[in-house]
Formats: structure tokens, C-alpha cells, sequence
């Protein structure tokens, strides 16, 4: 940064004054004489001298002009580090190509559009939203536009007065445990969500592990690890594509689930919909809310993979019976997504944008995951691949350990995720055919024997 005249004789000063040779009590330069020997300025000494009085370097007496200062301490001397530098964000992602499950192409994501609507959102009688700070839970418009949207595509019928906007997943997780009296236990899918694991775990909530099967949350474990258990518990699911299996859990088993929940009071059900509008075979399937007769079922969604990422806004649909403790527990909290956020999206969802922008997006994942579908079973053809109908990524067991097939993808410049059971995570939704067709590359070396 361009350092002004001033700023460097006041420096150079300031150095002086640390290093002891300008003495306490020893008189400063004249303004004339000081301007004469550094060659600038009267105006620009006197801008030093003021920041030198401004910071208790130096004092002025009339008519005597300044003096150093005397300090009780002495002035410890320092110098600035040099600042290290870090790699070019560019350069680190030219480097590692990441194949996590939630990673999605923003560049699909119709900015044209959005800006339009932003001018929209901020011109004519919209612009009303700027001076006023907007409800709690949310504005009714993207309520609304929501309410709409899960009627439509995920068969749940709710009022928008049941739906909370907020800034992401973590936001609802960690608001729920306060509208109970005691902590709930949390029942989670293992594996699952690290992070929502962390996050509910921050709430002080105990939790407790459960397994998998073909068909999802194993309804046998749920039983199990409930048994004698009084008090709240909330079960969190991924039902329409288990993170990081991939399975979609069964109509039998989600009707198991409800029953489950409805067979004891305090019991409730997270359904945590993170990507369930990328369905490639068949029709989508109910949500879980959507059975939901009994009020047991708490849905959670967001517009992270379907918009992108930086447009912070979430959603949780509570039952009636949550509904009105959330109303008295947060009636003082403001909500947390911007109110000029808030419109846009409504905007985008009420104009048909946001269907049209889901099926494109739609159309581009699947071809996507058919090519690195290809990919895999060609280069490697004993790999065993399951999850691949839903969603942003699938599983793989290759015919190695996951920790060789991980450590080795790292060295040719691939980031894979493992899952602890053998199968590893593959996330295509943003990789460029250039990225894929170097990923198969680096297949055809895990199994050579088979290519001959």
C-alpha cells in the first residue's frame, strides 16, 4: 500500500523516538527546518507533528514549539513480519480436483436472471422492504412461494404460518432442542452428516448412533436404541438420498418410521430434503412430511445445491404442535436472510424460474453422472456402484482398500471422501469433462490386470 509524505516522516520519527535518538524532553525540529532538511513541505510536517501529538509521541508549548514526550516505560522497538503469502486460491484448485458430494456447477445458475430481479426487488413499490425490518419467521411472500413449491413437488400441504425461513441447516438444527423443557436425544444415521453431527452435538444433546440397511435408517436399530426411553427424541433422517450411502429409504420402512414416531408422545422426525430435486429414474418419491398425518415429522430444506451456495436461505416446516413454542421461544429474533434475499428468491420461484432452472440443472447432472457412471464401470469393471439414482453422487467399492484407493487419488491430484465402510464418495455435479476424463485416467491405474 502507497504510503503518503506525512505518514513517512511521521515513521521515520516514531523510529527515532523507539530506537532512543530523539531523548525524552529534547526539543523536535522546527516546521521550517524540518521541511527544509526532508525536502517537503511546511503542510506536510505539520500533518506528521500531528499525528505525533495525536499518539503522545510529542507535546507542544507555545510559543516553544515540540518536545518528545517522556514515557514511564521505555518504547519497545518492533517490526512488521513480512507477510507469507498464501498459493492463489486458483492455483490450489488447478491442482486438486475435489469429488465431494456437496459441490454443484454455479455456473448454471441463470445470473442474467437474478440480476434482473434483484433490480426488480429494489425499484418501484418493492423497495418499501428496505425500511422495514420484515417478520421473524420470515416474509409471508417467500412463505408463501415455498408452501406452493412443497405442495407441488414434495405432496406436503402445510400453511406458510408453519414455514421458518433461515441461513442454512445448522440454523433450525440449532434452534429445535430449545423448544422442548429437556434436551432431546438425537437419534442420527452413522454414517451420516459430519457436520450436523458436530453441530447438534455444539446444542449439548446426547446422540445416539443409528444403522443402516438397504432400505435406510434401520427401523429394527431405532427400536432398539429407544426402548425404555422416555422423554423427547428426535429422529434425523436423509430419507430420499442418504448422505453418504445413497440409499432412498422405502415406502414401507418410511410408513415404519411414522409409526414409530406416533407410538410415543415427544417423539419427532427430521426430515432433512438436502437434494431429493435431483430424482434421474422414476418419478420422485413422497416425502416423509408428506405421509404425515399425525404432526410428527419436522422438514427441513434448502435452496444450497438447487441456487447456489451463497444465497444463504433454508427452510424448516414445523407441526402445530412445535410451531407455537418456536413463536413464543423466538418472537424476539430477527431472522437471519436478508429481506432483498428473501424477495429475489420469491420472485424466482413465483415467475417459473426456478422449475425451469431445476430441470436444466437436472438435464446437465445426469448426463454428468452417465459419463462418470461410464467412466468408472469401464475403467474399472469389478467396482460395485450403488446410490447413483438421486442426487449429487453416488458410492463406489473399488477392489482395494478405501484408504489405498483415497491416498493414491490424492498423489495423481484427486480429493476423495471415504465413508469408513469400504465405498467412497463421488461427487460429479461440477466436474468439466476435462476433470473426468483425467479421473479415468487415474482409474486405469488402480487395475491394470483387468485392462489386459
Amino acid at each position: 500500500m502507497r504510503t503518503s509524505l506525512y505518514e513517512g516522516l511521521y515513521s521515520k520519527f516514531t523510529d527515532e523516538i523507539r530506537a532512543g535518538r530523539l531523548k525524552a524532553g529534547s526539543k523536535m525540529p522546527s516546521v521550517r527546518r524540518c521541511a527544509e532538511e526532508n525536502g517537503v513541505s511546511r503542510n506536510t510536517v505539520l500533518g506528521a507533528y500531528a499525528l505525533l501529538l495525536s499518539e503522545g509521541y510529542i507535546s507542544s508549548r507555545e510559543r516553544s514549539g515540540y518536545f518528545v514526550a517522556n514515557f514511564e516505560s521505555p518504547i519497545p522497538s518492533f517490526t512488521v513480519a513480512a507477510r507469507k503469502v498464501p498459493p492463489k486460491r486458483e492455483e490450489i484448485k488447478a491442482n486438486i480436483t475435489n469429488l465431494s458430494a456437496n459441490l454443484i456447477d454455479s455456473s448454471l445458475f441463470p445470473y442474467s436472471t437474478l440480476r434482473q430481479l434483484y433490480r426488480e426487488t429494489l425499484s418501484g413499490q418493492n423497495i418499501s422492504i428496505l425500511g422495514q425490518s420484515g417478520m421473524n419467521m420470515g416474509d409471508e411472500d417467500i412463505r408463501l412461494s415455498i408452501s406452493d413449491y412443497v405442495y407441488n413437488h414434495k405432496g406436503i400441504s402445510c400453511s406458510e404460518d408453519q414455514i421458518i425461513i433461515g441461513n442454512g441447516t445448522s440454523y433450525h438444527l440449532q434452534a429445535l432442542p430449545s423448544l422442548f423443557e429437556e434436551k432431546p436425544v438425537f437419534l442420527m444415521e452413522n454414517p451420516g452428516f459430519a457436520s450436523t453431527r458436530e453441530i447438534v452435538s455444539d446444542t449439548g444433546c446426547e446422540i445416539r448412533d443409528i444403522s443402516l440397511d438397504d432400505e435406510g435408517a434401520s427401523i429394527k436399530d431405532i427400536r432398539r436404541k429407544t426402548t425404555g426411553l422416555q422423554g423427547n427424541v428426535l429422529l434425523h433422517i436423509s430419507p430420499s438420498h442418504q448422505y453418504p450411502m445413497g440409499t432412498t429409504m422405502s415406502a414401507p420402512r418410511r410408513a415404519a418410521v411414522l409409526d414409530w414416531a406416533k407410538a410415543q408422545d415427544g417423539r419427532y422426525v427430521i426430515e432433512d430434503d438436502y437434494d431429493s430435486d435431483f430424482r434421474y429414474n422414476g418419478h420422485p418419491i413422497a416425502s416423509v412430511c408428506g405421509m404425515d398425518t399425525d404432526g410428527k415429522v419436522i422438514y427441513i430444506g434448502t435452496f444450497s445445491r438447487t441456487l447456489t451456495p451463497s444465497i444463504r436461505l433454508s427452510y424448516m416446516i414445523l407441526p402445530p404442535a412445535l410451531l407455537e413454542k418456536y413463536r413464543k421461544r423466538f418472537s424476539k429474533y430477527p431472522c437471519p436472510v436478508s429481506r432483498i434475499d428473501q424477495k429475489v428468491v420469491s420472485l424466482f420461484m413465483d415467475n417459473g424460474f426456478f422449475e425451469r432452472h431445476i430441470s436444466r440443472m437436472r438435464r446437465v447432472y445426469r448426463s454428468r453422472r452417465n459419463r462418470m457412471l461410464e467412466v468408472i464401470q469401464s475403467a474399472v469393471p469389478s467396482a460395485e456402484i450403488k446410490g447413483e439414482e438421486a442426487g449429487l453422487h453416488f458410492i463406489v467399492r473399488f477392489p482395494l482398500p478405501e484408504k489405498d484407493v483415497i491416498s493414491r487419488a490424492l498423489g495423481s491430484g484427486f480429493r476423495l471422501q471415504g465413508t469408513g465402510t469400504g465405498w467412497i464418495v463421488i461427487g460429479y455435479a461440477h466436474l468439466s469433462d476435462e476433470q473426468t476424463e483425467r479421473f479415468y485416467t487415474f482409474l486405469r491405474t488402480l487395475m491394470p490386470l483387468e485392462q489386459t
